[in-house]
């Protein structure tokens, strides 16, 4: 599929020299480790002419050897007028400087020195700036005398008139997930997730910065958040303390559940925002295709009533229908059908989810199409900006997050200037998708940006598509071929599912036991399970396990034999243990050489041990009889099977009566055989 710009931008960034954090870099056998790293720790977004003054702040990690001499110098190249000479001078620094200066360090720089050194550039002074709005290369060195020492290149966003002529719509969401982290025990198994929580990153960075915005942001600020449900079940355990697998305690007043508890309440801030709309996933974000094509497709419907009631539990107010983001961005024909029937109008999918078509002079591709759906209508599909999203998946923006939000700002600004003011009636549109693994550092210069850049407009992403002119053009999905669950896997799910039907039919009390297991099916079909089924199976043998306990502790003792000594009598059928349960359960016992005279079924409610039901019946035959006891469930499945055997030694009158005609015949015929030889 075709990627406008992003390999380019992919590979400018990857090319340049990247700063690296305090810890001390790790260099391939052979390869010599850097003298000094310089990055990007603050920098003005953007200059006026009123507001010419840009503050720069970067910070310099010097490696193993003192530098002698040390100064840092900054050149400022001309306007880049396109997206192409952007992302070259990104890699090779501005083709000239337009202006330039030095500033001198106070003495050496010792080995394993840390410092800051911040720079100030008046624009209105520099005569580099152009009385146009436009994008600037700036290139900052780390030299010693003439030998440069580290360098790296950052953007110079100029807006001449604020506010612009005409901004291009804007539109961008972030998705707020974690990992499930707890196993059926409910104790932690993910240890990375605590660690995550714990040092501020993750979600919890995203939220603080996210709900900062929000706090600040002009009133004409939006944006669309994606949450998982799952996420927010596991941070509400991780608040309330929880237990390691190790056996280890970890209250709530540690690190990590008082992040999840500050992130939970963030997050209920967030969704307080009127400039902010919620959408959930399915509870445990399955991907879509993998339960579609599968024996457990049903579960679907369950996994989005359960997501939308806890999303509506814990944030206070039920999510927002409208926009869709299919998990892990998998989804086919199919499961457009299916988002569309449940109430999406818009569905967030990524850079490369279709072809998009080519433009002159080879500008941004269009940020939406039109997706046909089996009924006969349309949904608007978002589609992120490839270079963009080139630049957020690169691994330079672990290292230089800061630089990295400066850096997009100025790719958004130079496809904006593609064409500043469009013709009477059109409406250009951006849309950009923020992962939510980007560094932490990342989220806040990151998110400012993005909401306060004059030559953006923020608009829902329900709204975007039908504001664009002209508007979205068709598009059609790719032939895939989507990652989904093995056959065998499915199997399984589908006979838990079987067996929690039956399970949750004959428990009555504790309430909830079934909807618990049925949560642990939902979690074994999240998508992190695609690839790593062995992990998925731990909540499906917790389901059988406990179905299975419960299902042997209820079967009937049949191990005695009952003894007629007349020809009816009474079977006491002795039932098993319900624990601390109270079931509801249907007894049926079945056999060919017994009657019963009192219907063969009970309607048992068990709630103590050894509970006895009576049935009479009538054997037909001496000797042994086999009577089959079934126990069901209220709808029918079989949960329990045994025989038990009744022996009668009671005289059938009737068969003692044919068994002595019987005998006399045999004797008349013997006499009378008998008469005839003595007298022939």
């Amino acid at each position: 599929m075709r990627r406008s710009r992003g390999p380019l931008l992919a590979l400018s960034l990857l090319s340049l020299p990247w700063a690296i954090s305090i810890a001390p870099p790790v260099h391939a056998q052979g390869e010599e480790p850097a003298a000094a790293e310089i990055r990007l720790l603050k920098q003005t977004a953007w200059t006026t002419p009123q507001r010419p003054l840009i503050r720069i702040t970067v910070g310099i990690d010097v490696g193993d050897q003192a530098i002698a001499a040390p100064v840092v110098g900054w050149r400022l190249g001309p306007k880049v007028l396109s997206r192409v000479k952007y992302e070259a001078a990104l890699v090779e620094g501005p083709p000239f400087a337009a202006a330039a200066e030095t500033v001198l360090l106070a003495g050496d720089l010792a080995p394993g020195a840390s410092i800051e050194v911040p720079i100030g550039i008046n624009t209105a002074e520099t005569e580099a700036i152009e009385d146009d709005s436009g994008v600037y290369p700036l290139q900052l060195e780390l030299r010693s005398g003439d030998q440069i020492v580290a360098s790296m290149t950052t953007a110079v966003v100029h807006i001449f008139q604020d506010p612009p002529l005409k901004p291009v719509l804007f539109s961008w969401w972030t998705e707020l997930a974690t990992p499930v982290a707890f196993g059926p025990d409910g104790k932690l198994l993910d240890l990375g997730f605590e660690a995550t929580l714990a040092s501020g990153r993750g979600i919890v960075a995203q939220v603080e910065a996210i709900r900062d915005l929000l706090q600040q942001a002009p009133s004409g600020t939006a944006l669309d958040l994606i949450v998982s449900p799952v996420a927010l079940d596991q941070l509400e355990r991780m608040a309330l303390g929880y237990e390691r697998t190790d056996g280890t305690s970890v209250p709530a007043d540690a690190d990590a559940p008082l992040a999840a508890a500050e992130a939970l309440a963030g997050l209920e801030e967030i969704a307080r925002s009127p400039q902010a709309r919620l959408h959930a996933m399915p509870f445990a974000a399955p991907r879509l295709p993998a339960l579609l094509s599968s024996r457990v497709r049903a579960h679907l419907e369950a996994q989005w009533r359960v997501g939308d009631e806890i999303f509506e539990r814990i944030l206070g107010e039920p999510p927002d229908p409208t926009v869709a983001r299919p998990p892990g961005l998998a989804f086919d024909q199919e499961s457009v059908d299916v988002m569309v029937a449940r109430g999406a109008t818009t569905i967030l999918g990524g850079a490369d989810t279709v072809e998009r078509p080519p433009q002159d002079n080879d500008f941004a591709p269009p940020p939406a199409a039109m997706l046909p759906t089996s009924t006969g209508g349309e949904v608007t599909l978002l589609l992120p900006d490839p270079g963009a999203t080139a630049l957020l998946s690169d691994p330079g923006v672990e290292q230089d997050p800061v630089r990295a939000a400066q850096i997009l700002l100025g790719e958004l600004a130079t496809i904006w200037k593609e064409v500043p003011v469009p013709p009477a009636g059109e409406f250009r549109g951006l849309s950009l998708d923020l992962a939510p693994d980007l560094p932490a550092a990342f989220w806040r210069p990151a998110v400012r940006r993005l909401a306060q850049a004059p030559f953006l407009e923020s608009v829902q992403a329900e709204d975007l598509g039908e504001r664009l002119s002209p508007p979205p053009e068709p598009a059609t999905l790719g032939s895939t071929t989507p990652e989904i669950f093995s056959t065998l896997y499915t199997e399984e799910l589908a006979a838990a599912s079987y067996r929690l039907s039956a399970f949750g039919a004959v428990v009555e009390e504790p309430a909830g036991e079934a909807d618990r297991l049925q949560r642990y099916l939902l979690y074994a079909e999240a998508s992190q399970y695609v690839d790593n089924e062995g992990s998925g199976r731990v909540w499906i043998n917790a389901v059988n396990g406990v179905i299975d306990r419960m299902f042997d502790r209820l079967a009937p003792d049949t191990s005695r034999v009952l003894t007629f000594t007349s020809r009816s009598g009474t079977i006491p059928l002795r039932m098993g243990d319900p624990g601390e349960r109270v079931l509801n359960v249907r007894v049926e016992l079945a056999s060919g050489r017994v009657e019963f005279l009192d219907d063969n079924e009970r309607s048992v409610r068990l709630d103590q041990a050894d509970q006895v039901i009576t049935f009479e019946a009538e054997v037909k035959a001496a000797g042994p009889s086999s009577i089959d006891v079934l126990v069901l469930s209220p709808n029918g499945v079989v949960i329990a099977r045994g025989e038990l055997i009744v022996r009668s030694t009671a005289v059938n009158p009737i068969a003692l009566v044919i068994t002595i005609a019987a005998g006399l015949i045999l004797v008349g015929l013997w006499s009378r055989r008998l008469f005839r030889r003595r007298n022939p």
